[in-house]
């Protein structure tokens, strides 16, 4: 049984907003409420008429966004990218407010529920291909799915989105959106991020040293706290933390092309 999920259950998102999961509540609510922003925000026009609209100077925790934890398929992926937390933009309001298709698949990733979907990487799916989380990824990962699509599927990038879903997951440090992230002390706080932290070493690592997953590091080592790399645990440093690049030149993406069998 995977905990992580199991501890994610108890996040209720089909109720009215703020959603965070309730062993949280101490932490993110400590002072006064400074750390997050949690207006009732039920469409897109109410987010823009927010104070914080486009304002990505802050730090606080969006929790009218649903949580994002971990995404893909954690059973099956055998390509983990660990990262620190989920990043802002107004398409997230958007997208979640406004798209119900989205915001259905994002009910589905919590759950790790993928039977209705090709695509269990979500952020791998075309049919989200306007998202922030798709835009993102897309780019990072274009020069290894434009191999993967030459090599393995006669040059079909649709294939290779849908080859690549399927094998790659991500587990964020912190599960809660923000433009920025400040408070390192939160990491040690909240159970959350500790529940996290508890999987990859008890479950994941064990897992990538028998050779059976890769894991890259690309943000926060400190917080993830994994002192020992090998070919199956890339820790990236100094200016790779910055760029947390997945190019084919990088030793994250050439990890990958190797688990492909294309190095």
């Amino acid at each position: 049984m995977n905990t992580l999920v199991e501890f994610w259950k108890k996040c209720k998102i089909s109720s009215v907003c703020p959603y965070f999961h309730p062993e949280d509540e101490l932490e993110l609510f400590k002072k006064n409420g400074a750390l997050v922003f949690q207006d009732k925000v039920k469409s897109y026009k109410d987010y823009t008429a927010c104070p914080e609209f486009l304002y990505f100077e802050s730090s606080k925790f969006h929790l009218p966004l649903v949580p994002v934890p971990y995404g893909g398929n954690l059973k099956k992926a055998d390509i983990i990218i660990l990262l620190l937390n989920p990043g802002l933009s107004c398409i997230d309001y958007y997208g979640e407010l406004e798209c119900a298709a989205y915001r259905q698949a994002l009910e589905y990733n919590l759950r790790q529920d993928f039977s209705k979907t090709e695509f269990p990487f979500i952020w791998l799916n075309p049919d989200f291909c306007w998202q922030s989380g798709f835009i993102w990824w897309e780019r990072k990962l274009r020069g290894i799915l434009k191999t993967i699509a030459t090599e393995k599927h006669d040059g079909s990038y649709l294939k290779a989105l849908h080859d690549l879903s399927c094998r790659i997951a991500m587990i964020e440090l912190i599960p809660y959106h923000s433009a920025k992230f400040n408070d390192h002390r939160l990491i040690d706080r909240l159970p959350s991020t500790q529940q996290a932290i508890k999987y990859v070493r008890d479950v994941l690592l064990p897992d990538a040293e028998s050779g059976k997953k890769l894991i890259i590091v690309a943000r926060q080592n400190k917080g993830w706290k994994i002192e020992k790399s090998s070919s199956q645990i890339i820790i990236y440093k100094d200016s790779e933390v910055r760029n947390a690049s997945l190019s084919p030149q990088s030793r994250g993406g050439q990890a990958i092309l190797s688990e492909y069998g294309l190095l």
